[in-house]
């Protein structure tokens, strides 16, 4: 009895392991998959705080094919983990994508080909998708996937704020980068471009993504396929294409692809980078030029004064220029040097500054070979720079005309540069020495009579002589205002040259400028009492004699050949340099009763486009 006792225990916990055993495999498997819609499975993933699964697909055609699907997909969900991990984060459906309800659901698949399994947020944003062929052959995939897609659900789920996007055309953006000093990001897409829709769901939905841009651009989206002439205009071949342009539509920046945050932030970081222009080296002079000649190259030197308004209007536009900024940080070190602080004023002697801005161009031993003197533009920085870069500066030039060089091509070419960097007794000697060799017909050529124009200013010399005696001719060729213009520039300008500086202060010649004048009225000058009466004053100027300046002032205001823009530029001088409480209390009723006039003309309606009133004013209470 008990031998059979012990029997029928041991046959019944076999009897029980074997119904353990399959009851374990009748339930190894449970389809993770709901009969719901989209709009319940999104409900429900919000509302637990998981993530959607789908199975994007098309109805079996046939039995055979549907016991296929369906062994393929108990076979991926019986795989360890994969049912834990979609119990926990995931309401799993299938869509049948050849329903309307396939239908309306396609685009939330952003182009990704079907059948495929797809991750996505409650609210529809995709979140990754991972092909069922894959999947037969390496199930462990789906975790990856599915764990990737659980961790950008919860970035998601903590960020809430986009990349705002101005809802304004290209040209409106232009005009609001220049007010408020930004510049644009356009988010380059076009239609059809998967990765554009994922940067726009996964990327600008980023709160540090979006607080930066915010911050630092003028955002604007446009569709390149449709904006072919911006397309073209900034070389984007591939989408999405991330272009940074200024104020002015240059282009700062350009960048593409699907990217991550932290690089996307980076194109960012980079364009405002390159938008604040050229890169000036701080240190002293020695060290500058030690550093020139290590990296062998040439010294870019900005001359400033803090005062220059031409030299503030460089630094704001032509300066941060994105085409000057690429060519100057590249090929030079460049410097900024105020001429009136610290080394700057040894250096103003050292390099003969006598206006601003100057920018020269410096060797690394010192030696300047080229140098521009006055406010360029951003083409013509450039192309001096590249002239430079050439070996074609004024060191280059200057040389070529010691060792006989007497084209007239290159003639021309030094003398514009020269002039550029204003050297105007250079230029003059040159141009005299030139049309020495020439037929003084040669000025009926207007090509000729421009270079007479612009660099001759003696009024003692050969040439002048020759217009002053056939100047009714020259009116023919060239008319009356040009020609008398240029006439009365000479006679003016050697009116000017009677103020010499002797042991350390400048003295009129008296009596060298009174006979200068008597000339000037015997030889008929038109105008040359008021060519007489500014040369006094600037005369006076240069000499410090305010009393007199002040007196030719006076009188010149009471015979109304004042101009508002000359009256101004006289009161800054007077209120700089004058320091005697009289004279500066009759200069103030200048300006007392000019801005009485303009305010006049501002009530009548007569005023110009350009008022001087406010200035005035201020002048006058300087002045008292």
């Amino acid at each position: 009895m008990k031998k059979n006792s012990r029997i029928g225990t041991w046959l019944s916990v076999v009897l029980l392991l074997v119904m353990f055993g399959l009851s374990v495999k009748a339930q190894k498997y449970k389809s993770v998959f709901k009969d719901l819609t989209w709009e319940q499975a999104a409900e429900l993933a919000q509302k637990e705080g998981k993530i959607v699964l789908v199975d994007a697909m098309m109805k079996a055609r046939t039995p055979e094919d549907r016991k296929k699907r369906d062994e393929a997909e108990r076979k991926l969900f019986s795989v360890p983990g994969i049912m834990d991990f979609c119990n926990r984060n995931i309401v799993a459906i299938h869509i049948d994508m050849g329903t309307e309800a396939g239908k309306a659901f396609a685009p939330k698949l952003v182009m990704n080909m079907y059948p495929t399994y797809g991750f996505f947020m409650p609210d529809g944003d995709i979140l990754g998708v991972v092909s069922p062929f894959i999947l037969a052959q390496k199930p462990e995939v789906f975790l990856v996937k599915g764990q990737k897609a659980v961790k950008e659900a919860e970035v998601k789920r903590s960020n809430k704020r986009s990349i705002l996007f101005e809802e304004i055309g290209f040209k409106e953006a232009l005009v609001k980068a220049k007010k408020e000093k930004k510049l644009i990001f356009i988010d380059a897409y076009t239609d059809y471009c998967q990765p554009c829709v994922m940067m726009v769901k996964n990327i600008f939905s980023l709160d540090k993504v979006a607080d930066f841009y915010n911050e630092n651009f003028i955002n604007l989206k446009l569709d390149f396929g449709k904006e072919k002439e911006l397309a073209q205009k900034y070389g984007t071949s591939g989408y999405p294409a991330f272009v940074f342009v200024n104020g002015d539509g240059k282009l700062v920046y350009l960048a593409g692809g699907y990217t991550e945050a932290e690089p996307f932030i980076g194109y960012g970081q980079e364009a405002l980078k390159k938008a604040q222009g050229i890169e000036f080296t701080a240190g002293s002079w020695n060290e500058i030029l030690a550093k020139a000649k290590q990296e062998n190259k040439l010294i870019f030197m900005d001359c400033y004064t803090s005062w220059c308004g031409p030299c503030k209007q460089m630094a704001q536009t032509t300066f941060v220029d994105p085409d000057v900024a690429a060519l100057f940080n590249e090929k030079f070190i460049n410097v900024k040097v105020d001429m009136e602080k610290g080394e700057g004023k040894e250096l103003s002697k050292r390099y003969g500054v006598r206006a601003y801005p100057t920018l020269n161009f410096i060797h690394g031993d010192g030696e300047i070979v080229h140098c521009v003197v006055g406010g360029l533009g951003a083409d013509e920085l450039i192309r001096q720079g590249k002239l430079v870069l050439e070996g074609k500066g004024l060191s280059y030039m200057q040389n070529e005309y010691a060792d006989g060089n007497r084209e007239p091509e290159f003639i021309t070419s030094y003398l514009e540069v020269l002039g550029m960097a204003n050297l105007g007794e250079d230029a003059q000697k040159v141009t005299l020495e030139y049309f020495a060799t020439l037929d003084r017909e040669k000025l009926n050529e207007k090509k000729y009579w421009d270079i007479f124009v612009r660099y001759v200013n003696d009024v003692d010399s050969d040439l002048f002589r020759y217009v002053y005696a056939n100047r009714e001719h020259l009116v023919s060729l060239y008319g009356e205002q040009q020609v008398n213009r240029k006439i009365q520039s000479v006679w003016a300008t050697g009116a000017n040259r009677f103020v010499q500086e002797k042991e350390g202060a400048k003295v009129l010649d008296k009596k060298g400028f009174e006979r200068y004048v008597k000339r000037m009225k015997k030889a008929k000058v038109d105008g040359w009492e008021d060519i007489a009466a500014n040369a006094r004053m600037n005369n006076a100027e240069k000499t410090g004699d305010w009393k007199t300046y002040v007196t030719e002032g006076d009188a010149l205001l009471k015979n109304g050949k004042v101009s508002d823009l000359l009256l101004y530029n006289w009161g800054l001088r007077i209120t700089k340099n004058c320091k005697d409480k009289e004279l500066r209390a009759r200069a103030a009723r200048w300006f007392e009763n000019a801005a009485a006039e303009s305010a006049k003309k501002e009530a009548e309606g007569k005023a110009g486009m350009m008022s001087y009133r406010t200035y005035f004013e201020k002048l006058a209470a300087e002045l008292k």
